[in-house]
């Protein structure tokens, strides 16, 4: 089964009809998104994610509200908490986040790829729509794309059967001076971190070069079609990148 992240993304398994309550599937989709970056989610890191979530879900950030919503959840017996405080799906919760996720990007792709969205605006409209597609219409939708393997921003579309193509993966801040190197995946709840991206083209399957690396000024140097540009090194780590290899026939130096 392929791993992407330290998260394993297995065949779907999701009972047709069985669905949970808006703010528990928002939970959902929060929990894996933060598992699937290789993070082990904590409260408080759950409560910022949710932070950068649309306004249009009317979710309560505050740390009480949500330690209040996942014992529910907890109650619900989708989620746990384990001894170090970390939130852990489990087997049920896993099953509806990677159906709630899949509808997400699925979503994204439609509004993209059919009603030419705007790429920035996808993660935000996907939002609206996740909610209320049905299997019957989530089956359409993948058959209308071609059932693709990723969304927009390069993430595995769960029970796709996605399959990670050659070359080592890691994140943009660990990329060495002088590498080359190819986009695999952007963060995309981030609206100012992702507008950057996309001004500077640092998006899936766009090649670019280190040209310099310097984490004590916290900044990492890079080129490529668009010019050269910086990103900060706790935003270099949320872009995920594959090892390209010599590209002489590259338009940027």
């Amino acid at each position: 089964m392929p791993r992407k992240g330290g998260l394993l993304i297995k065949e779907r398994t999701e009972a047709p009809h069985e669905r949970v309550s808006h703010v528990a599937e928002n939970y959902l989709l929060s929990l894996y998104l933060i598992q699937e970056e290789g993070r082990r989610p904590t409260i408080a890191q759950l409560a910022d994610h949710i932070r950068h979530l649309p306004p249009t879900e009317l979710l309560g950030t505050s740390l009480p509200t949500v330690a209040g919503m996942l014992r529910r959840m907890a109650r619900e017996q989708l989620v746990t908490l384990n001894a170090k405080k970390e939130i852990e799906l489990t087997p049920r919760g896993q099953v509806l986040a990677e159906g709630m996720v899949r509808r997400h990007r699925l979503a994204e792709r439609m509004a993209v790829d059919i009603l030419g969205l705007d790429l920035h605006q996808a993660h935000i409209e996907a939002h609206r729509l996740e909610h209320a597609i049905s299997p019957d219409l989530e089956r359409l939708i993948a058959k209308r794309l071609g059932n693709p393997t990723t969304c927009p921003f390069g993430w595995p579309i769960p029970g796709s059967n996605y399959k990670p193509p050659p070359g080592k993966t890691l994140t943009l801040d660990q990329a060495a001076k002088g590498g080359r190197y190819i986009v695999a995946r952007v963060p995309e709840e981030d609206q100012e971190l992702l507008r950057f991206l996309i001004e500077h083209r640092v998006l899936p399957e766009e090649e670019l070069r280190i040209v310099e690396t310097g984490q004590f000024r916290g900044v990492l140097v890079f080129s490529n079609a668009a010019g050269e540009s910086a990103l900060g090194y706790q935003a270099a780590a949320r872009v995920w990148v594959r090892e390209a290899g010599p590209l002489a026939h590259t338009s940027f130096n």
